[in-house]
């Protein structure tokens, strides 16, 4: 685990431009570098060329080219290690069978940044100073 804690990078993974936004800022508040897509197909390849540095990908359920479930899917087989925080508007459904992907965790959206914090600090050992 201790490669984890060298590891500052998060993707954010969602085609609302607004979100990426506003969740770039919220991430780099707590001191994490961010990468981004807007499509499956390109976090996919954002994971394999950056994998020694990402600790975590947040991962909208609904792209324009896949849902976050099948991404989520690929990105383990790729790295099975690899920390997902999936995020959805659609709720408690996804919520309640979203984690079978793989992903450890789920945040709905509109999220707030005060439950972001919580759920960084929950899914990883370190948070960058």
């Amino acid at each position: 685990m201790d490669q984890l804690n060298e590891k500052t990078t998060i993707l954010l993974v969602d085609d609302d431009e607004t979100v990426l936004g506003v969740g770039s800022l919220m991430i780099q508040k707590f001191g994490f570098k961010v990468l981004q897509a807007t499509s499956g197909m390109e976090a996919i390849q954002i994971v394999e060329d950056n994998v020694s540095d990402i600790c975590l990908v947040i991962l909208d359920e609904k792209l324009p080219d896949k849902f976050g479930t099948d991404i989520c899917k690929k990105l383990k087989e790729f790295e099975p290690d690899i920390k997902v925080l999936h995020t959805s508007g659609l709720g408690k459904s996804l919520a309640d069978g979203g984690l079978e992907c793989g992903c450890e965790a789920f945040l709905r959206k509109p999220f707030r940044i005060a439950e972001l914090s919580d759920k960084l600090k929950e899914m990883l050992e370190t948070v960058p100073e």
